[in-house]
């Protein structure tokens, strides 16, 4: 008896899946798909992908400018702190100018009183020479007593001393400042060194930022050109968009549709298209949709324009709505709560056709979404994989 009934439902199953394929045939007669719709779309998915790409290298270019202008900033940053230790160097190494030069003044005036003292200290030494070198006769006729003679003698002698100390004193101050001096210069010149390499440095740094510049004006030539070509493109794509659209609607009222779906409802797929274990009848066998799992009451909305063949109750199915687009394909949405259209009207893609329930044989509530594509030379309607032409 259980047998006689499963075999009673796969038969009646089979029956109502064989006539809704020739419910759709017969809705639509065969005839050639001639024109340059695919042509067009391929252009037109070309000039996406080479916006895309265009937008990434802009993207890659924004990024690559924000990495150079800060590169820019801290390097500026670097210059500006070697200028002011240049500054820094130059004022010091100024300063060790102005004090070697006074030192070296110092030396003259040194070298002058050296100078003078020796001049001082030969005369004294002639002096006395020629006071030890006077005879007695000569002292008696010069009117010079002996005593006076040899005082003076002894003052020349001391005035000698004392201007030789001078004058060797002269010279140990003079030597003091030529060894202060060398040392003013030997600082001089390490500073000058270090003003050298920091001037170096500073040069490398502004040749840096002169060849990161040059870069930053080429992205930004870069930039322009590919802000132009996307400009061109955004504009051929709307052309591109116009003539697709155009073409469509041109096929559509020629009883063709391109083949554009979009989902009529989002939700896990509970069931793929193809082979299944059927979970009522406990055999395998084809199902010819996806089962979108989805609550009782979900707004279902056509897959895409076309005009309404049928809004009924099929066995199995529940309630139904099937969506003509045209002679090449038709949709199919099953175990619907109720109808949101009617029978001959135009939907629009994306318009709300029904609500989701769980009529007909079903487990659950769900949305049975079918895509059947005609071949438009033979006429012949056949089930397809409706996420091959979902996006």
């Amino acid at each position: 008896m259980l047998s006689r009934s499963i075999f009673h439902f796969v038969k009646v199953n089979k029956v109502k899946f064989i006539s809704i394929l020739v419910l759709i045939t017969l809705l639509f007669g065969a005839g050639n798909v001639r024109s340059g719709l695919e042509d067009e779309q391929k252009k037109l998915a070309q000039y996406k992908a080479q916006l895309e790409q265009i937008k990434k290298n802009i993207v890659s270019i924004d990024k690559s400018t924000k990495e150079i202008n800060a590169l820019v900033d801290s390097l500026t940053s670097e210059v500006n702190y070697l200028e002011a230790e240049i500054k820094k160097t130059q004022a010091k190494i100024d300063d060790l100018s102005n004090q070697i030069s006074f030192k070296e003044n110092e030396i003259k005036e040194k070298e002058k009183e050296i100078a003078k003292r020796q001049s001082e200290l030969e005369q004294a030494v002639n002096l006395s020479y020629k006071l030890t070198a006077i005879s007695p006769i000569e002292l008696l006729y010069e009117g010079n007593d002996p005593e006076s003679v040899y005082k003076r003698i002894t003052y020349v002698s001391y005035i000698s001393d004392y201007t030789e100390k001078l004058m060797k004193q002269a010279e140990i101050d003079k030597a003091q400042l030529e060894s202060y001096k060398a040392q003013l210069s030997k600082s001089k010149s390490e500073y000058e060194s270090i003003l050298k390499e920091k001037q170096e440095q500073e040069n490398i740094l502004l040749e840096e930022i002169d060849m990161k510049n040059r870069l930053l004006e080429t992205l930004k030539e870069k930039k322009t050109y590919l802000l132009y070509k996307q400009s061109e493109l955004e504009e051929e794509i709307e052309k591109e968009e116009e003539l697709i659209q155009k073409l469509i609607e041109e096929q559509r009222k020629k009883g063709i549709y391109a083949g554009n779906f979009i989902w009529p409802a989002r939700g896990p797929i509970t069931s793929e298209f193809g082979m299944r274990f059927h979970p009522i009848l406990h055999i395998w066998r084809f199902h010819d949709g996806i089962d979108i799992g989805i609550p009782t009451g979900t707004p279902v909305k056509a897959a895409a324009s076309g005009e309404v063949i049928a809004t009924k109750w099929l066995e199995g199915y529940g309630n139904v709505v099937i969506i003509s687009h045209g002679q090449n394909f038709s949709t199919l949405y099953a175990h619907l709560k109720s109808f949101a259209v009617k029978e001959g009207q135009e939907v629009k893609q994306g318009q709300i056709i029904a609500y989701s329930d769980n009529t007909g044989w079903s487990t659950g509530p769900h949305l049975h979404f079918s895509i059947y594509k005609i071949d438009p030379k033979t006429g012949k309607s056949t089930p397809v994989n409706p996420r091959d032409y979902l996006p």
